[in-house]
């Protein structure tokens, strides 16, 4: 049965905006688990736009289930997870701060730099994932640096503009996830997943790990966090529903 993730980052955002203390990340956080989730996830970037080194201290002694740290490949970040020690720490691709991900890992230029800090993290304990695309080279890059997850960028099959171009995506999904699986990494998935858009994935029943956010705090804000969390939880295990 695969798992489900909470993606913290929303809710820190909506905390931005006015520069105040609510509403808390940790605090969503404790009612994502209640409410069933498997794990928490956040992202710590350089600016510290949205997370906070606050609140990952108080994620890493609250969460009971796993905490998944998003972060880039950069030094100073790399120090604060091992000073947090996160269950798994996800490497991301660099980027402009101001823009949503769109794209995995570009391994072009930063296969080494990718390879040595996966194997930092996983000497400390930690384990370690990357972010790709669904493609098979990238899956096999995470393979050569012995990762212990890829996580499957979903963005190219959620922003399909028709059904058969969502349909190639999703058979590139599928595909990569059973590679993974063959090489013997735990293949993941997220970035835009929402209520509808994640059902197939998990139809395909080989998909170990989904990481939803943006869907499930907005649909908090209208019927309250832990129902929006209780209703993810039931679609990717439908054993529990009803």
């Amino acid at each position: 049965m695969a798992l489900i993730s909470i993606k913290l980052d929303q809710v820190a955002a909506l905390r931005s905006l006015r520069q105040r203390k609510q509403p808390d990340p940790v605090q969503a956080a404790v009612l994502a688990e209640l409410a069933g989730a498997d794990g928490v996830a956040c992202q710590l970037r350089e600016d510290r736009q949205y997370i906070r080194d606050r609140d990952v201290y108080l994620l890493r002694e609250i969460v009971k289930t796993r905490l998944n740290l998003y972060m880039a490949p950069v030094d100073e970040l790399y120090q604060r997870a091992i000073e947090v020690k996160p269950y798994m720490v996800t490497l991301m691709p660099f980027s402009d701060e101001q823009v949503a991900v769109r794209n995995g890992i570009d391994f072009e230029e930063n296969r080494d730099l990718y390879a040595e800090f996966a194997g930092s993290l996983k000497e400390a304990g930690i384990c370690a994932c990357y972010f790709v695309d669904p493609d098979a080279d990238a899956v096999k890059a995470a393979a050569r640096a012995k990762v212990d997850a890829v996580e499957l960028n979903a963005f190219p099959y959620v922003s399909s503009e028709t059904v058969d171009a969502a349909e190639t995506e999703l058979e590139r999904i599928e595909q990569t996830a059973q590679l993974a699986l063959k090489l013997g990494i735990s293949a993941h998935c997220g970035n835009n997943l929402d209520y509808k858009n994640i059902r197939p994935l998990v139809k395909f029943g080989i998909v170990d790990e989904f990481t939803v956010g943006h869907a499930i705090i907005s649909r908090g804000l209208l019927v309250g966090l832990d129902r929006a969390v209780r209703e993810i939880v039931d679609i990717v295990h439908p054993s529990n529903a009803g």
